[in-house]
């Protein structure tokens, strides 16, 4: 990803000069935060803890990554939520697990004087100083109506749902469930969770071929599991007549699309956003005014432009 880390650098190199005769505070002080992923079982919290130790680097910033060892536990979070209280950092960069199962922990650390920023999740009930994310229903929706189009607008679907909890998750099936309502054709045999996991995607899946005989696409809310489906698929040689969609732009979901088994993701980014989150709360700790929400795109990437996103993977 250096095409990106490039630009951050120059976007972030003349936010610095701007600020350079600006009445806030710019002392020396070496800044500590921890950031907090969802679990240490995927490749897209890898890329995300990849992007806030690049935005570490840039800043000078002692950081520590951490993240649950049962996925998805927001318990876990807290703690080490707690731990970075203790510890004495000044910020919390956290992927809720649970938007709403965070809260108690963002309070805590926001009643010890933290900064708190989400980066990728919302969080439901609390106030942080800043969101960055992609648009996960508009996005969700732009790629279940690709995918849709290309059956045109006749076929029996099945929907994978991500891990409970997370307004990510809600969000994209919202989208899915979107797109679905404009196509009078299609039906959707089946919705529910591989817990955002490519090991339950291929056992989900694997249940679901013995259950229905004709099944024209998968919607999956990320690549994670669509690479596990594709598994299940392939090994009943029903890869040929079924879709499937991811979501994230994983290394393997890129080159699962330039070999013809994935159909399309959403370039979600999730180094950027994590750079800019841990960005946001260098700045919030500087006394610099944060926008509310930093808000990426998320194209759609399918075999006409998949070398170009492979290109700047490498």
């Amino acid at each position: 990803m250096k095409t990106l880390k490039k630009s951050f650098f120059i976007v972030l190199s003349l936010v610095l000069i701007s600020m350079i005769n600006s009445p806030y505070s710019f002392a020396s002080e070496r800044y500590k935060m921890i950031f907090i992923v969802k679990s240490m079982d995927n490749p897209f919290w890898d890329m995300m803890i990849e992007g806030a130790k690049m935005a570490a680097k840039d800043l000078n910033i002692e950081m520590k990554c951490l993240g649950p060892v049962k996925p998805f536990n927001v318990e876990e979070q807290i703690r080490f939520i707690e731990d970075g209280i203790t510890m004495g950092v000044h910020a919390v960069v956290v992927v809720p697990a649970d938007s709403r199962g965070i809260v108690p922990g963002i309070e805590k650390a926001k009643k010890s004087g933290l900064v708190v920023v989400t980066p990728n999740t919302k969080a439901l009930g609390s106030d942080v100083t800043t969101w960055t994310g992609v648009e996960n229903e508009g996005s969700a929706y732009v790629i279940a109506k690709y995918v849709l189009s290309s059956l045109d607008g006749k076929g029996d679907i099945i929907i994978l749902e991500g891990a409970p909890g997370a307004q990510t998750v809600m969000d994209r099936k919202k989208g899915f469930e979107k797109a679905i309502k404009e196509f009078p054709g299609i039906k959707v045999i089946a919705s529910q969770t591989a817990r955002s996991s490519r090991v339950e995607g291929m056992r989900v899946m694997e249940n679901l071929l013995q259950q229905f005989q004709k099944i024209d696409a998968v919607l999956a809310a990320n690549d994670e599991m669509a690479l596990g489906a594709i598994e299940a698929i392939d090994a009943t040689g029903r890869l040929n007549k079924i879709k499937v969609s991811g979501f994230d732009m994983n290394n393997d979901a890129l080159k699962a699309i330039k070999a013809g088994r994935l159909f399309v993701t959403g370039a979600q980014r999730p180094e950027a956003q994590a750079y800019w989150g841990v960005v946001a709360a260098y700045l919030a700790l500087k006394g610099m005014p944060c926008p509310k929400e930093i808000v990426l795109p998320c194209p759609v990437v399918d075999k006409t432009n998949v070398d170009y996103y492979l290109k700047m993977a490498k």
